[in-house]
């Protein structure tokens, strides 16, 4: 597989022959005859997860690839970003096309000025005049005019959530304080140690 980027406004073109060498960039029209084309992989490899890791899943509508993501409170899709192995070969998809973050148990998309913008469902709703849409399972989520069906497993997300919360909660209960000035051990930190009443001498226990 051959690749060239525009000189002028950055966008990838792949292609399998050089008789299929784009002669203008699509995006800005910039002649691309002067570049040379770059041999690159057909395919970069992928990370394999466990089902149980895998929370949100997108696949291309054109070609039935697919993008599998773990839980992030914050995902940004792009060409150079997440799902960087499909989406880099679609030159109509934005390095940093749109962001989904997780809030209150829903997943929720925004554009991020993408040049060809990001839009959830039928109705195909604009995500960066409504920020924060949420998407739901078995939506269509389009880069673009590039479709992709959506799948999320909300009870992997939610195991995941549960999990750092419950690891933060004994990184908490470790937490002991000592005061400098008696040794007495506290469970909080506070301004006045109530065994000798000095003040400010009361800091973190490192062992």
């Amino acid at each position: 597989m051959y690749k060239i980027n525009c000189d002028y406004c950055f966008e990838s073109y792949f292609f399998e022959k050089l008789d299929e060498k784009p002669a203008d960039c699509k995006n800005c029209n910039s002649p691309l005859d002067h570049i040379e084309p770059e041999l690159v992989d057909a395919e970069s490899p992928e990370v394999v997860l466990d089902d149980q890791d895998i929370v949100l899943r997108f696949t291309y509508q054109k070609t039935g690839e697919r993008i599998s993501i773990p839980f992030s409170d914050t995902i940004v899709l792009g060409r150079q970003s997440a799902g960087k192995s499909v989406f880099e070969k679609i030159p109509q998809i934005s390095r940093e096309h749109c962001k989904i973050e997780f809030i209150h148990g829903q997943y929720r998309v925004t554009d991020l000025n993408s040049l060809n913008g990001t839009f959830v469902g039928s109705s195909r709703r604009d995500c960066l005049k409504h920020q924060k849409e949420v998407l739901t399972d078995n939506s269509v989520l389009y880069l673009g005019r590039e479709p992709f069906l959506v799948s999320i497993n909300l009870d992997a997300a939610n195991t995941k959530i549960t999990k750092n919360l419950s690891a933060a909660a004994d990184d908490f209960d470790a937490l002991r304080f000592k005061c400098k000035a008696c040794g007495k051990v506290h469970a909080m930190n506070l301004m006045i140690c109530d065994e000798c009443g000095s003040y400010g001498q009361i800091e973190p226990l490192t062992d």
